[in-house]
């Protein structure tokens, strides 16, 4: 590069150097062609005021003398004169060799004007002029004095010949020593150029060299200056700086980056453009994280992951699954599977806790390997109270690859959304809490506010039925006394779990207080209701009971029930209403069912609404 640039530069220079030197040689040779035309125009003067001296003096006939004297003169080869044929009729024709030579002669005589040309061949040089002699009447001498003749009639011509080689030869001469001087200049500017260029040619290539190291993702690489010129150390510097400031900064970015996010392989190797893509990720996963904060519960949530593994992960065939410890109960959270893969808790992630993927062995996870041949299963544990499990299926091993290779940027929104499901799972549960006894696991009194004001619009809309049962075990307080508050609790559960088992998964059963229990049949006829709590009584009183000792009782339970809107179209007044029913089953024997009946209300006081 540094020699190709010093031979353009030196080139330039030599290639207008010798355009200067042709036309420095061609204005030498014209100015010495025109130098030896003027010297010819002073000799056709000097032999025109020579031979009209001899016509004067009377010496014509020594003219001859005369002629071979400025013919001898150094550069001309050869002079003689002609007379016109108007000075022959009148004077004679003179010497022999004052006649016309050749055709030129001829032609200058007739037409007048002066004859110019340079004769050249590789051995000689030579220039011819004829020049001739015009009458003139006012000229000094006046012709017409001496001469018959009229005004620019030509009276005769004299014809040179000059030997212009020498003047060649040294033209030539001196261009080639010009040429050789010029050589010898410019080879000397080129070992200049070139050794004065060395530092800047060195400086340019190491840039050249960092710059494309740069660009291939290595900012490693340092600039180097050579010599001890300022200005190529202070663009090193400069540059270097610049550098060492990118390197620190990509370094301090990865660094930090890597403690809350996780950076899996990248096929980027220029740090720059994966700190810009990383930088994009983390936009996206804070606009992630600013979205589920407002979102109600964990279920929007995983809708949210679930629609960003299609969107921005191209999943075609997956579910989320969620599991508490040791994989209990596991339940689908969101099911975009194409392949139908229930929430099975022998699937090998779900019990090992670890990654599993079909290539690591054959048939890996039984469960899995029966729905298809390419599969992984990633779990991520939430919590101490939950874990979240996600279950791919792939077409082919090539897909697989793909998707392993964006495990690292999806576990980074698993991460993101942790908090937020903890949090909100936490919430759940607290709201669990406060609407559900402790003791049997069913609604509390609290939940049944809720519940009755949903269930009333509904019916409402819906022309919805309800069978009402409240339940109350006899003689509790018996127990209480007699075996004590835990014996007590035993015999709450068991109604709790009878209740459970013998009612619809649309019916809801609730702690109403203490030994006493309310059910809200769905859509329940009367005959229905009926036989529900006949089942719920006879199971109750067949149920043994375990007291401290290891000895066992049994206990009775009745029954009051109503019905909604055929009682009231309140529902709190047909809850009292089978309360009233529950006291009327009391009052006539306990262990048995009463369906409420308005003569029930005789000589009962109605407050309110309950």
């Amino acid at each position: 590069m540094q020699k190709r640039l010093s031979l353009v530069i030196v080139g330039t220079i030599f290639v207008s150097f010798m355009l200067l030197l042709i036309v420095s040689t061609v204005s030498m040779r014209n100015f010495g062609l025109k130098g030896a035309e003027e010297k010819a125009e002073v000799i056709a003067e000097l032999v025109q005021d020579g031979l009209t001296a001899h016509m004067l003096s009377g010496t014509m006939d020594q003219r001859e003398f005369f002629l071979k004297k400025i013919a001898s003169t150094k550069g001309i080869e050869s002079l003689w004169v002609v007379r016109s044929t108007s000075v022959i009729d009148q004077f004679g024709k003179g010497f022999n060799n004052e006649t016309p030579r050749d055709e030129i002669d001829h032609q200058v005589l007739k037409t007048g004007t002066t004859y110019k040309k340079i004769l050249e061949s590789s051995q000689s040089a030579k220039l011819r002029v004829t020049a001739p002699y015009v009458a003139k009447e006012h000229a000094v001498p006046d012709c017409m004095k001496c001469h018959e003749a009229k005004e620019g009639e030509v009276l005769g011509l004299v014809s040179m010949v000059f030997d212009i080689e020498e003047m060649r030869n040294n033209g030539i001469i001196t261009s080639l020593v010009v040429l050789g001087f010029s050589i010898v200049i410019m080879t000397l500017v080129f070992i200049i150029i070139n050794r004065s260029m060395n530092p800047l040619m060195a400086l340019f290539e190491s840039i050249n060299y960092v710059m494309n190291k740069a660009q291939m993702g290595d900012y490693t690489r340092r600039v180097r200056a050579q010599g001890k010129s300022n200005d190529c150390q202070n663009v090193a510097f400069w540059i270097n700086s610049l550098l060492d400031k990118l390197e620190s900064s990509l370094m301090d970015i990865e660094s930090t980056i890597k403690k809350f996010l996780y950076v899996g392989p990248s096929h980027q190797h220029d740090p720059l453009v994966q700190a810009q893509n990383i930088v994009h990720e983390l936009s996206d996963i804070y606009q992630f994280k600013r979205t589920i904060e407002f979102d109600e519960c964990k279920e929007e949530v995983y809708n949210r992951i679930g629609t960003i593994l299609v969107d921005t992960f191209g999943l075609k065939d997956f579910a989320l699954i969620e599991s508490g410890k040791n994989a209990i109960h596991p339940t689908v959270v969101f099911d975009a599977m194409q392949t139908k893969k229930g929430a099975d808790p022998t699937c090998r992630a779900l019990r090992t806790k670890q990654a599993v993927y079909s290539d690591q062995f054959k048939h890996i996870c039984e469960t899995c390997s029966h729905i298809a041949e390419h599969y992984l299963c990633i779990p991520y544990v939430i919590s101490n109270e939950f874990e979240l499990l996600l279950s791919i299926v792939a077409s082919s091993h090539e897909e697989l690859e793909s998707i392993k290779e964006k495990l690292p940027l999806i576990q980074n929104y698993i991460d993101g959304a942790r908090p937020e499901l903890v949090s909100k799972n936490l919430m759940q549960i607290l709201k669990v809490s406060s609407t559900t006894d402790a003791l049997t696991g069913l609604y509390n009194r609290k939940y049944l506010d809720e519940y009755i004001e949903k269930a009333l619009a509904q019916a409402k809309r819906n022309g919805v039925i309800y069978g009402i049962l409240m339940i109350d075990i006899d003689y509790f307080k018996m127990v209480n006394d007699t075996y004590g508050h835990d014996v007590g609790d035993k015999a709450i559960r068991a109604l709790s779990k009878i209740l459970k088992e013998s009612i619809r998964e649309a019916d809801t059963a609730f702690r109403f207080g203490g030994e006493e229990f309310l059910v809200l049949l769905y859509q329940c006829e009367e005959n229905m209701i009926e036989n529900i709590a006949q089942k719920i009584r006879m199971t109750f009183e067949k149920t043994p009971i375990q007291t401290n000792n290891g000895s066992t009782f049994n206990k009775t339970l009745s029954v009051g029930a109503a019905i909604f809107p055929t009682h009231s179209d309140s529902i709190w007044k047909c809850i009292k209403f089978a309360d009233i029913a529950l006291y009327n089953a009391k009052e006539n024997g306990r262990n048995c069912v009463k369906i409420f009946d308005p003569q029930m209300l005789e000589g009962k006081e109605m407050k309110g609404e309950y």
